[in-house]
């Protein structure tokens, strides 16, 4: 027997054809953006599955919060690295 429910893959993917009008209305750069968004989703989608939410978008925020966390700490780290070895720093 098939599956009853979308998977959470399934269920971004939907979500962006959904904004479809909205990502039109957006300038080709945002555009960009927003799809590196919805791929960071989909990044977390077997976490996401465990859920099988009604309504997916709280998750798929959440998920791209998760990776625009991850990539603000790792430039933190590259900032206080070049902080800590750069010029007029004795080491």
């Amino acid at each position: 027997m098939g599956r009853t429910l979308p998977t959470f893959t399934m269920s971004i993917d939907q979500t962006l054809s959904d904004l479809s009008r909205f990502r039109r209305a957006l300038r080709r750069e945002d555009q960009i953006i927003l799809d590196d968004l919805f791929a960071d989703a989909r990044i977390h989608s077997q976490a996401g599955s465990f859920l099988s939410p009604v309504d997916p978008f709280p998750v798929i925020l959440l998920c791209m919060l998760l990776e625009e966390r991850r990539e603000r700490l790792l430039l933190e780290q590259r900032v206080r690295t070049l902080e800590d070895h750069g010029p007029g720093h004795s080491s």
